[in-house]
């Protein structure tokens, strides 16, 4: 994995990391999430995208964890990279780091969080919901026991939190679990986790039927 100094040299501005984050959430070409079409206009002065076919501005970050975001790409770049480095990284190191007030910082962390849940999605990975009736025993057994192992890591990384935020301490777990640290592959999928959205597995379904 890259040092975080040569990651960052990587996008000295935010025009280089506004290029990245496109190739990564359209890596063949843009397409809108509303009608599929694939030519656009771009409206630079406000960092949009406007499908030529039915007029629907898009701009990279919409409809994902960075929906609407202030904040400078770089800094959300550095934090996906602090994040899959395996170390820890606290709201207060984030906002002493990057000079943010701390509920910036926790909201960005958590976002973040949240990208970790998207990016290693499927049906065990939300062992935190209450099992289906019909479920094997197995299974129920093995979402205990990630439940009761999540628990422990909260308990000795965060010590409290509160039971609206659980969810995404327990989306940590799980992909920490899941990932290796160190890792570029780590890195990969957590920024394309970043960068989905809820359209992303059927953008290119819509414009190419498969």
């Amino acid at each position: 994995m890259l040092s975080v100094r040569k990651f960052m040299a990587r996008f000295p501005d935010e025009k280089t990391c506004r290029d990245y984050l496109f190739n990564v959430r359209w890596p063949r070409g843009f397409i809108c999430t509303k009608c599929g079409k694939n030519k656009f206009s771009h409206i630079k002065t406000r960092y949009l995208f406007e499908c030529s076919n039915c007029k629907t501005q898009t701009s990279i970050t919409s409809g994902t964890v960075m929906h609407r975001t202030k904040l400078l790409l770089r800094y959300w770049l550095l934090t996906f990279y602090w994040v899959a480095s395996g170390e820890r990284c606290s709201a207060r190191k984030l906002s002493k780091t990057l000079k943010l007030q701390y509920r910036t910082a926790l909201r960005l962390l958590h976002s973040v969080r949240h990208a970790m849940l998207r990016a290693d999605q499927n049906y065990t990975s939300a062992f935190w919901m209450p099992a289906k009736p019909n479920d094997h025993l197995l299974l129920k057994k093995a979402r205990l026991g990630l439940l009761q192992r999540a628990e422990s890591f909260i308990r000795k990384y965060y010590r409290h939190t509160s039971k609206f935020s659980r969810t995404i301490y327990f989306s940590e777990y799980w992909f920490r679990n899941n990932n290796p640290h160190p890792s570029e592959t780590s890195l990969d999928k957590l920024i394309k986790g970043g960068i989905s959205t809820i359209y992303t597995r059927n953008e290119y379904r819509i414009q190419f039927g498969s």
